[in-house]
């Protein structure tokens, strides 16, 4: 790439210089509760900041949890702000996850008929750049009851058309979620191919691809293991992009009679390690998130004067904060550091 991109690099450096070591990690694996892991991070420059009004002795893992997730937001407008309009084109992806993201939990309160959080942890300098930046309408989303009130609060969106086709199927809450999926995944490689040129667009589509893969795989698979989907139904909700599995490779996965065979062609390709230790108790879900990181840790430091750089930074922050919420899961519910070790990433 050329010098343009060198002061964002900078900054990435410098920002991924804060994240945690693996000495963090273990120091996090020794606390006894959510107080003692919300003291030791607050002791961290990545998250001393967002934790800094805390009262370690009487917080719960909610308001952890929703703070530590303030600082990739807080990251995200310091990148967002320091780019040029013409670079923010891409980071609108990034928004467009946590605008899935809240979609997608006030239709969880719909379908499901649950109480909305009442957890109130500030959140108003995301709150007042998600109103600036969003189209859709929160207030009418906070109070929709049904899945045509949530396309009427999205009417000026993008999301409209695929809630709106959700609705003519007669979707349920796990159907729509999909369909919501699809549409970010779909609409990301096809602005990719329009908007960068042929070199970015090859880095963004190696880092987006396997993951395009392997969700497919992980929605084969669950289709097939948990809920024995008809064939139909499976081919239905994959997300419509090809890059390493070909259409007849993907016919015979979604074909194999059992599971056991369903693994096996998978063992035959790149994505093998997905299924690694499965008969241990380790989750795909977690092998997943090894490949995701390992992908975007390549691209990070290979491509560092680029767009890539700044969109596998934010994904990496995003699976630090997994991590850590897979710690304080694991600390609140009594499991030792041994059980909890193997579900988080440490290099």
């Amino acid at each position: 790439m050329n010098s343009e991109y060198s002061a964002v690099s900078a900054k990435l450096k410098a920002m991924y210089s804060k994240f945690l070591t693996k000495d963090d990690y273990e120091q996090l694996l020794t606390k006894k509760n959510v107080g003692e892991i919300c003291g030791y991070l607050k002791s961290l420059p990545a998250y001393s900041s967002v934790l800094e009004s805390v009262n370690e002795r009487d917080v719960h893992r909610g308001q952890v949890e929703i703070l530590i997730s303030m600082e990739i937001v807080d990251e995200y407008l310091r990148l967002y702000d320091f780019l040029d309009s013409s670079k923010r084109e891409i980071l609108k992806f990034w928004f467009m996850r946590r605008e899935i993201e809240f979609l997608t939990q006030e239709l969880r309160y719909i379908f499901t008929h649950e109480s909305r959080n009442a957890d109130q942890v500030s959140q108003d300098k995301f709150d007042a750049f998600f109103e600036t930046h969003t189209k859709i309408n929160k207030e009418l989303m906070k109070n929709a009851s049904c899945l045509a009130d949530c396309i009427e609060a999205c009417k000026n969106t993008p999301y409209a058309e695929p809630l709106q086709r959700a609705e003519n199927l007669g979707s349920d809450f796990f159907s729509v979620s999909m369909i919501l999926e699809m549409f970010y995944y779909t609409s990301i490689w096809h602005t990719v191919n329009r908007r960068l040129d042929r070199t970015q667009a090859e880095l963004f589509k190696k880092a987006l691809g396997s993951k395009i893969d392997i969700l497919n795989i992980l929605w084969m698979y669950r289709g097939k293991k948990y809920f024995n989907f008809e064939e139909e139904i499976i081919f239905t909700y994959l997300i419509p992009i090809r890059y390493r599995l070909s259409e007849n490779f993907i016919k015979e996965l979604v074909h194999a009679e059992k599971i056991e065979g369903f693994i096996s062609l998978i063992s035959e390709t790149k994505y093998a390690p997905l299924f690694a230790g499965v008969d241990n108790g380790i989750f795909p879900e977690e092998n997943y998130r090894t490949i995701i990181r390992k992908i975007d840790k390549t691209m990070f430091f290979n491509h560092p004067q680029s767009l890539i750089a700044v969109y596998t930074y934010l994904d990496l922050k995003e699976l630090e904060l997994d991590n850590i919420k897979t710690v304080v899961e694991g600390i609140r519910y009594g499991k030792s550091a041994d059980v909890i070790r193997p579900h988080i990433q440490i290099d």
